[in-house]
């Protein structure tokens, strides 16, 4: 298996069809958004972790991407934070290790970023394994998106947020404004 760290903007056509089939397999409820674009919400990565096979059909395994974005705490306070978003392990390939060998790649990619912390979203269910990656609960905080004409709403109240801490320690209490849909 091969792992890199791929510049949005080096995606090539048949990589993006690779890793929005890799989504539409994992993720079948949402097939209908994954097979036309990878960006959920819209929200554009500015790099990918992929990881393919090396059997010569360079099959995406594994994905996570990675946003960044300025969020306001209580308005007015900004933390310069990066996300990751459609974080995916081909069913046939999960309970190997590969999440912890994105994560580490992830890691990686941001650490010269100056980020006060990294931010996700998930389903609850999914808390404890990304726990195991040093991710923490946000329960201080009410998160929002804001839409494209300016209305705030809180986020799906079925996902749950997850900070990495690196700047701070501790993710701040208060209001937070993602300035744009959650990803």
């Amino acid at each position: 298996m091969k792992i890199e760290i791929i510049n949005e903007k080096e995606i090539t056509p048949d990589l993006d069809l690779k890793i929005r089939e890799g989504l539409c397999r994992s993720f079948p409820q949402y097939a209908d958004t994954f097979i036309k674009t990878r960006y959920w919400n819209g929200i554009l990565p500015v790099s990918s972790i992929v990881l393919t096979s090396d059997d010569g059909s360079s099959t995406v395994i594994a994905h996570a991407g990675i946003i960044k974005r300025e969020i306001l705490i209580d308005g007015n306070d900004r933390l310069s934070i990066f996300g990751i978003q459609n974080v995916f392990i081909q069913p046939d390939f999960r309970g190997q290790g590969l999440l912890g060998q994105l994560m580490r790649e992830i890691l990686k990619a941001v650490e010269s970023g100056g980020y006060d912390c990294g931010l996700l979203f998930c389903v609850p269910e999914l808390e404890k394994v990304y726990s195991g990656f040093s991710w923490e609960k946000i329960s201080n905080a009410s998160i929002s998106a804001v839409d494209n004409e300016g209305l705030v709403s809180p986020i799906s109240a079925a996902n749950i947020a997850m900070y990495y801490p690196l700047r701070i320690r501790e993710f701040p209490e208060g209001d937070v404004n993602l300035q744009g849909y959650d990803w």
